[in-house]
């Protein structure tokens, strides 16, 4: 049986994106200096896998930084030319 999980993020003051499961908890990753935080959809579209980064973290009172975060997102995770 397949369980779908969503898939959560943290971006740090360096700029780096950290992905985990939705079965842990954003603040589980505070020790990172998270500057934004929220959710990731991975799909494939014409030109191959991509990603969108959106929402927010309650446990850590952070939204997404919908544009920075996806192209970070989309360079160091899918190594996609932006």
């Amino acid at each position: 049986m397949y369980m779908n999980h969503e898939v959560k993020y943290v971006r740090t003051k360096c700029n780096m994106i950290i992905i985990f499961s939705d079965l842990q908890q954003h603040s589980e990753f505070k020790q990172f200096g998270p500057v934004s935080a929220g959710f990731i959809d991975f799909d494939v579209d014409e030109n191959g896998p991509t990603c969108k980064c959106y929402g927010e973290s309650i446990s850590l009172g952070l939204k997404a930084d919908v544009e920075l975060d996806t192209k970070l997102a989309k360079r160091f995770i899918l190594n996609a030319q932006i």
